[in-house]
């Protein structure tokens, strides 16, 4: 079920961005550069990790895991945060102290449902 999250994708669509991204501590002046620009993300495996690799012009971040084990990983807005990654159903779910990503494919097209501080993003990105 994993594996059909593996491969390259480029955000098409973005709900509650700016709600976001204020919400979270963003200053107003990035989420105006950051509003035009949508990042690509490449999911790839390598025995039982796996690696996430956000490419976005002004920062690459990439955060590697395996499923059921804590781990640390950079979040949207550059915190380190410690979290375990499980496949529940169809979903792989990322938890943390007051952040939560549900990944998902969703008519071919992966979602990310992004919760931190009580504040979510849900974007939708195509293959690339």
């Amino acid at each position: 079920m994993v594996d059909a999250f593996l491969g390259t994708f480029v955000v098409e669509t973005r709900n509650n961005f700016d709600g976001f991204m204020k919400g979270v501590g963003v200053p107003d002046e990035y989420i105006e550069i950051a509003r035009k620009v949508f990042p690509t993300t490449e999911i790839t495996k390598d025995g039982d990790s796996f690696t996430v690799k956000r490419i976005r012009p002004q920062k690459t971040t990439s955060n590697t895991f395996k499923l059921g084990e804590e781990t640390e990983v950079e979040t949207i807005k550059g915190d380190k945060v410690k979290v375990t990654i499980n496949m529940v159903g169809s979903q792989m779910v990322t938890k943390g102290e007051n952040y939560c990503v549900t990944t998902e494919m969703d008519g071919g097209k992966l979602k990310e449902t992004i919760t931190l501080k009580g504040h979510t993003l849900t974007r939708w990105s195509k293959r690339a």
